[in-house]
């Protein structure tokens, strides 16, 4: 019996609940004897009955369910404000006429008498699907020393202000740099694979504005070219657990010279292809912004 009281005190005891011990008897009162023998009950004070509280049926879920007046103002005001973004941005565009922005639309017509442009990847989205056209992918039609296939990959927002350095500069006030409320000009990030039969090299490459390629690192990968950028897209990076290459700026000075030449005049990569993925790389960014915000706002208002 004492093993069993135990055991029911613990189990109460994790539920949460106290289990009173049973109670012991005690002598009464000569006053409650009284009562007891001459009226059948004991004293009023010692008798109290309490009345159960009303239980709300429907509980805390009544409480959750009601409807707040304010809540279908803020998605009014939200939608209102997202609806005018989108008819700004479309503003912008329309004077395109939905194509493409002159200076762009010669860059693309020249890149793609050597490059087949791809909006998406294989494997990460679908033709259509919200956000797949971040991602751009470009092959050349022409292949490389020993049958080498060329490829290149950028993301839409993969970029970073772009900042030249201009040593003469240094010390001058960097308040006269500051002029209006013009938005700095981007860089891109971007990768180049160069695959042969079941390997890749991945140089994974900044261009600024005026289209000049660097090379920022240098990878090699098991996988034809379709694989790795598979992999670039899904967010493979300085984290995975393989082997990242050498620090590219302890390279040897012509070394990494070498590697830069190589990406301009065995792949192709030149200032035109560099220019192009930046302006693409703009033009992508806008669409996916207005193609958010009409998303977000079918779902939000």
């Amino acid at each position: 019996m004492i093993r069993s009281n135990l055991l029911a005190r613990r189990a109460a005891a994790s539920l949460g609940r106290r289990v009173a011990p049973a109670a012991a008897s005690r002598p009464l009162s000569s006053a409650a004897a009284y009562h007891i023998n001459q009226l059948g009950a004991p004293p009023p004070s010692t008798c109290v009955t309490l009345a159960p509280a009303p239980i709300n049926p429907l509980g805390a879920a009544a409480l959750r369910a009601r409807p707040f007046s304010s809540s279908s103002a803020a998605a009014t005001d939200l939608g209102s404000i997202l609806q005018r973004e989108i008819e700004e941005e479309d503003a912008s565009m329309s004077e395109f006429s939905g194509g493409l922005p002159p200076e762009l639309a010669a860059l693309d017509a020249e890149v793609r008498q050597k490059w087949t442009v791809l909006e998406g990847i294989t494997g990460i989205g679908g033709t259509g699907e919200t956000g797949s056209g971040a991602t751009v992918r470009m092959f050349r039609k022409e292949a490389g020393s020993g049958g080498a296939k060329i490829g290149v990959v950028f993301h839409c927002q993969d970029t970073e202000e772009d900042i030249p350095v201009d040593e003469s500069s240094l010390f001058e006030d960097q308040s006269e740099d500051e002029e209006g409320d013009e938005e700095p000009a981007q860089a891109v990030r971007f990768g180049v694979t160069v695959s042969k039969g079941a390997k890749t090299v991945v140089l994974q490459c900044r261009c600024g504005a005026a289209g000049d390629v660097g090379v920022e690192s240098v990878v090699v990968r098991d996988g034809d070219a379709e694989g790795v950028l598979a992999a670039l897209a899904g967010g493979e990076g300085m984290h995975a657990a393989l082997y990242q290459g050498p620090e590219f700026t302890e390279l040897a000075e012509d070394l990494q010279q070498s590697f830069e030449r190589y990406v301009v005049e065995e792949c192709g990569v030149d200032e035109n292809v560099g220019a192009y993925i930046s302006m693409c790389c703009d033009l992508q960014e806008q669409k996916e912004y207005v193609s958010w915000m009409k998303t977000a706002v079918e779902i939000l208002d």
